[in-house]
């Protein structure tokens, strides 16, 4: 395997896409990817978003609504991305990049049962186990109402095997992160209070 993906769903939900001919419910989602450098980031959403939508997700970039991300709950950016009818948020951080990297660089984030349920995963899923990644991406579900958004699912994404270049291990970690969120999305719906989506024809 070249990559591994626990979404921890601290109270389960998911993001939705475009309408069916049965009118589903969904939820517009902006996808922020926290990188430093302005184009990177850019690029980064552009493609995540574009995979979203094959997996129907009505999905779309933050960076063009909010250049500077500072804090995902900020009233500030809440009310951005409200103002453009966003209800849901991706937030994808960078936790820890290069051989070394450990699921403990998102200890803070994910709580102690979580990180023992994806550390118990890593050991089970990669030769390397949770000590000796390449990279670790954080990642969250922020649900926006009310002027707050409520985070409703927390993990991680890592990468145990060497990659090539910068561009396959950010389409593998793409990859995953979309695999994370379908199999959260049921879970997400029932917890929003959602029908199910109907199934795909």
């Amino acid at each position: 395997m070249v990559g591994r993906a626990v979404l921890i769903a601290t109270a389960a939900c998911a993001l939705a896409g475009p309408a069916s001919s049965q009118q589903a419910v969904m939820l517009k989602a902006a996808i922020v990817a926290l990188a430093e450098e302005p184009a990177l980031r850019a690029d980064f959403e552009r493609t995540l978003v574009a995979k979203a939508r094959t997996h129907d997700y009505d999905a779309v970039t933050s960076y063009d609504l909010v250049p500077d991300v500072g804090d995902v709950r900020s009233k500030n950016f809440v009310n951005t991305m409200t103002g453009h009818g966003v209800q849901a948020v991706l937030m994808l951080r960078p936790a820890a990049i290069g051989a070394g990297s450990s699921l403990d660089s998102v200890r803070k984030e994910v709580g102690p049962k979580a990180l023992a349920d994806m550390r118990d995963f890593a050991k089970k899923t990669s030769a390397s186990g949770a000590d000796d990644l390449i990279a670790v991406v954080h990642m969250a579900i922020y649900v926006l109402r009310g002027g707050e958004s409520e985070l409703i699912s927390s993990g991680a994404v890592w990468l145990d095997e060497p990659v090539q270049n910068q561009a396959q291990g950010i389409a593998r970690l793409q990859d995953l992160m979309i695999a994370n969120v379908d199999a959260a999305r049921p879970s997400i719906r029932q917890y929003l209070r959602l029908p199910p989506l109907p199934p795909k024809k």
